[in-house]
């Protein structure tokens, strides 16, 4: 191994293993490679020996510039706050590094100009991908969701859209079955009794929000229970929607709600707890994800498990594919949601002791 004066040992280089092995460099380069179809197996296994003993490591600046490729793939959250996104972002490190590839995250804070800008930052530094977790589009408008649209079409570089599906655009998509998720949330509560079963949404403009509304619609028509819009209350999936709609829907009669997120959870266990309501003796109550809060809540949380470090794996997977064979056709990845039960629902109380405005 080359040492420098002062006893430094320097980075082995491919001339090194060469002159060791007696070899020339290109066909040390060519073994490292694999590119070695026509070099005995001896002389191979002379030369993998030697760049073992030797700590070979590859530089990866040459590798880019004869395979043209960086080994680096780009993730781009949509809120680095929410738990559960960080939960999904473990599975796409986690599997970038099962791959030898580098990730560089960014956060677009929920918003769609942030999203484009850290499109640009890393085609910038010559990703070889990215997967996107597009922001909740009613934070910008139907104009500026046209700009993400157009800057998405327009990317020559491979990506793979997480979690929130955007239309009008050619992608894969890795994601939980929504509807499955608010089928299983309505059916448990409608199950335990429940009729008068509120939501507390996401923004509706969000693929994913629509679906856990239409598995809700699904079991309340099953079961024979009208639908009221009255007690659908669109928000965001934010603690603060929790609290509103919370404070919206206990006034009309409701014995449960369904929250589309864990942190609409929170903010309405928050209203119940200013409220004097009980939970679940007064309300029941459903979340959605099974982030790292839902089992730490004052009540632990009843809630649907997305998948999400698979959803991780899985997208990270899809797009090493997707940047070996770009042609490919692109596809849905859909994996099914559980439900967790825990503490936080019960049968309903008696009518003359339900929550009442």
């Amino acid at each position: 191994m080359p040492i420098a004066k002062g006893g430094v040992t320097l980075a082995c280089t491919i001339r090194d293993i060469a002159q060791a092995a007696g070899v020339s460099a290109s066909t040390v380069s060519l073994v490292l490679r694999g590119k070695e179809n026509r070099i005995s197996q001896e002389t191979k296994q002379r030369i993998q020996k030697i760049a073992q003993q030797m700590n070979y490591v590859p530089n990866q600046v040459a590798v880019s510039l004869v395979t043209k490729k960086t080994h680096t793939i780009g993730l781009i959250y949509s809120n680095m706050l929410n738990p559960f996104y960080v939960e999904m972002a473990v599975g796409v490190e986690r599997n970038a590094q099962l791959h030898n590839y580098s990730l560089l995250i960014c956060n677009c804070d929920e918003q769609v100009q942030q999203c484009t800008k850290n499109i640009d930052l890393l085609e910038s530094r010559r990703i070889d991908g990215f997967i996107v977790q597009p922001p909740e589009t009613i934070n910008t408008g139907e104009e500026q969701l046209h700009i993400l649209q157009k800057k998405l079409n327009t990317c020559s570089t491979p990506y793979v859209i997480l979690d929130r599906a955007i239309h009008d655009i050619f992608h894969d998509y890795v994601a939980a079955d929504h509807q499955l998720g608010g089928y299983l949330a309505t059916d448990h509560l409608v199950r335990l009794g429940h009729t008068r079963i509120g939501c507390i949404t996401g923004s509706l403009s969000d693929y994913g929000s629509r679906k856990r509304l239409a598995g809700y619609r699904e079991v309340l028509s099953m079961h024979g229970i009208p639908y009221d819009p009255d007690l659908v209350y669109e928000g965001l999936y934010q603690m603060e929607s929790g609290y509103r709609g919370a404070m919206d829907l206990f006034p009309k009669n409701i014995t449960a709600i369904f929250a589309f997120s864990d942190q609409i959870a929170l903010g309405v266990e928050r209203a119940a707890a200013e409220c004097g309501i009980s939970i679940p003796l007064d309300l029941s109550l459903v979340g959605y994800d099974d982030s790292s809060i839902a089992p730490l809540c004052s009540v632990p949380l009843t809630t649907i498990r997305q998948p999400t470090e698979l959803l991780g794996r899985r997208a990270c997977e899809v797009l090493l594919d997707r940047i070996e064979d770009p042609s490919r056709a692109h596809n849905d990845y859909i994996y099914p949601p559980v439900l967790i039960q825990r503490s936080s629902c019960s049968l309903p109380r008696p009518a003359e002791k339900q929550i009442v405005s």
